[in-house]
């Protein structure tokens, strides 16, 4: 099964270098050999280790961590595995784990480590059943259709039923830090489970609470920053709050190369009903829904309509694979920029897979509409 992170940058040692009252750590990882233990410090720009460890014979090590005001995230990490821990000063936290770090461990001393474990546990049980989901979909041989359009949608719901039990969380423990790093939370392939446009709310609501209950934190600075940045975005960002058509503009043009180097302009798709989407050859979400895009698209081209997909990729081979092997139909470019193509900053791409519809008279009227929603809204303006 893949594993999943927090993504995070760097705060250039804040956490570890700001006094405070400390916490201790000792644990036993049952990992044969002597490991090298490393503890991180979390923050909404970056993990930073602040101290490492060997494991005895029995696999045991010790921890004391001085802690900045307030309690602090930490992560202890063996080999490619991690277990998140929400310190509070004079907390003496015992952790063990007889197998997986992410899937077996338990943790001992410290409430706010309990509903870390509880998060790690939805992101791990939620990961696992998506890994099941795609592999099913590899396994589907050419001609499986209906099947093709039943696994693309179980993964749909996996993805949103993760993501709901997350938002539970965090309207459940707004002012617990443990919300927090639940905002920046990953699973396999995918961007973010929390960086679209209405979840901001979320980010407010975390700051707010926390700002209440722990008005000294470090983390407050950085999470307020990304929610100035978050709601500040440019003038598309703004005429698009809304996903239903009721506020429309004309779109900026795009002019990218196809996989034969042939730079096609978005606006020479003009009079047709255009799906403008932005999508990774590395996101099975994204891969799941061009399945599913196809099973529609023959019948709604003879109509008007137009895909103009965008790959966010830094990869050719990879994305020329995915089009080729996927037999994508329709307009596909990518300049090989990743996530710093102008593209990306121009219509203020956070996550993917993201898509804008324009109609025939190059309004941009609905965002992220996919399956059947996409299709009825589709059908309507053609």
């Amino acid at each position: 099964m893949k594993g999943y992170s927090l993504c995070v940058l760097a705060l250039g040692g804040l956490l570890a270098s700001c006094g405070g009252d400390r916490a201790k750590i000792s644990g036993r990882f049952a990992c044969g050999d002597p490991r090298t233990v490393y503890l991180e410090s979390v923050s909404p720009t970056g993990n930073s280790i602040v101290d490492s460890a060997k494991t005895t014979e029995k696999g045991d090590f010790r921890f004391r961590v001085e802690l900045p005001e307030g309690p602090a995230i930490y992560t202890v990490r063996c080999g490619e595995e991690s277990i998140p821990l929400l310190l509070e000063a004079g907390e003496h936290v015992k952790i063990s784990s007889m197998g997986r770090l992410s899937r077996n461990y338990t943790v001992q001393g410290s409430e706010g480590s309990a509903l870390m474990k509880e998060l790690s546990r939805i992101m791990v049980e939620g990961a696992s059943a998506l890994d099941s989901i795609t592999g099913r979909y590899a396994k589907l041989e050419p001609g499986e259709d209906s099947l093709r359009r039943r696994i693309a949608s179980d993964y749909a719901r996996q993805f949103y039923k993760t993501k709901r039990e997350q938002i539970a969380f965090i309207v459940g423990n707004p002012g617990s830090l443990a919300a927090f790093y639940a905002l920046y939370q990953r699973l396999p392939n995918d961007n973010a489970l929390f960086n679209g446009e209405g979840d901001v709310v979320y980010y407010r609501m975390v700051a707010d609470s926390v700002e209440s209950r722990l008005p000294g934190s470090p983390y407050l600075a950085p999470l307020r920053r990304q929610i100035q940045n978050m709601t500040a975005g440019n003038t598309l960002q703004q005429l698009l709050s809304r996903s239903d058509g009721v506020r429309s503009m004309n779109y900026p043009d795009l002019e990218l190369p196809d996989m034969y180097g042939k730079k096609i302009r978005l606006s020479s798709l003009e009079g047709k009903v255009v799906l403008l989407d932005f999508w990774s050859a590395v996101s099975d979400r994204s891969r799941l829904m061009n399945a599913e895009m196809k099973e529609h698209y023959d019948e709604l081209k003879g109509r008007g309509f137009e895909v103009y997909q965008v790959s966010l990729d830094d990869s050719k081979p990879l994305w020329v694979t995915t089009v080729q092997n996927q037999k994508l139909p329709w307009v596909s470019v990518c300049d090989f920029r990743g996530a710093e193509s102008p593209a990306a900053r121009l219509y203020n791409i956070r996550s993917v897979p993201t898509n804008f519809l324009i109609d025939r008279e190059g309004n941009i009227v609905g965002r992220d509409l996919y399956g059947a929603v996409l299709v009825e809204k589709v059908k309507g303006l053609l």
